[in-house]
């Protein structure tokens, strides 16, 4: 048995639900802490991009953001993180949707201990076996972490109007996809793909500022084709569309 620490975040709008399958966690497997609880798909993306969980168990119907949803965005963003998801209800149409978004496993609440303790040495397991591929990759590498993570950032910063994956990045340094986006989480305090979209909203908030410049010709420019995903990420990133941002801008500099 294994005497490290594991994070998890647990995730349900329930509070009493929430405490019973945090204390149950560590109960049933010391080698598990929660060091965070959220009540919402929203709150519980935020915080997973601040604390960087191992693990997230999270309830399938909550308010503003869903299990499912939120299982997406984090295997999508941070896919060194395993998800798990609870549900009372017995369906296996979710069970499906759930394996789709690359979750480890799916638990039907009341949680039974036996079953949770199955899963519990299963993500051990795993996460044991993906520190070691990255304790192997970190000692191969001619180079400290916090510089590989400066050369990804300096690529960025060059090809930000380039469709970019990141696959095809880590096999440009030579590393591993899970491997760069957790050094680089660890290091810039984001995801690479959260990185890319906050350098390309930037680039567009300065371009915006030039009305000879259209949505679409902007969007293309810090690339987005697509101008319809760009306003929605826009947005998404800063509350406002781009024609919004463009005109509090234009507002703002006309009142001076």
């Amino acid at each position: 048995m294994s005497s490290a620490k594991f994070s998890v975040l647990v995730v349900e709008d329930e509070k009493l639900i929430a405490r019973n399958i945090s204390r149950s966690i560590m109960r049933v497997n010391n080698n598990f802490e929660v060091v965070a609880v959220a009540s919402n798909g929203k709150d519980a993306l935020e915080i997973t991009e601040e604390l960087l969980p191992n693990v997230v168990f999270t309830d399938i119907r909550m308010p503003e953001m869903d299990g499912l949803e939120l299982a997406n965005k984090i295997c999508e963003n941070f896919d060194f993180i395993i998800c798990v998801v609870l549900s009372g209800y017995n369906d296996f149409a979710y069970a499906k949707e759930a394996i789709r978004y690359n979750v480890m496993d799916y638990l039907l609440k009341p949680i039974n201990d036996n079953e949770l303790s199955a899963v519990l040495s299963k993500i051990e397991k795993t996460l044991l076996a993906f520190q070691k591929d990255l304790d192997i990759e970190n000692s191969l590498s001619p180079h400290k972490p916090e510089e590989i993570v400066e050369l990804v950032q300096e690529y960025i910063h060059n090809h930000y109007m380039d469709v970019l994956d990141l696959g095809e990045i880590a096999d440009r340094f030579g590393f591993s996809t899970s491997y760069l986006s957790k050094i680089f989480a660890k290091s810039s305090g984001k995801s690479p793909s959260k990185y890319i979209r906050d350098h390309r909203i930037c680039i567009a908030k300065q371009l915006l500022r030039n009305p000879a410049l259209s949505i679409a010709v902007i969007g293309r420019k810090v690339g987005y084709p697509d101008q319809f995903h760009f306003s929605k990420v826009f947005k998404q990133t800063t509350g406002l569309s781009p024609t919004d941002y463009r005109d509090s801008y234009e507002n703002s500099y006309n009142s001076v």
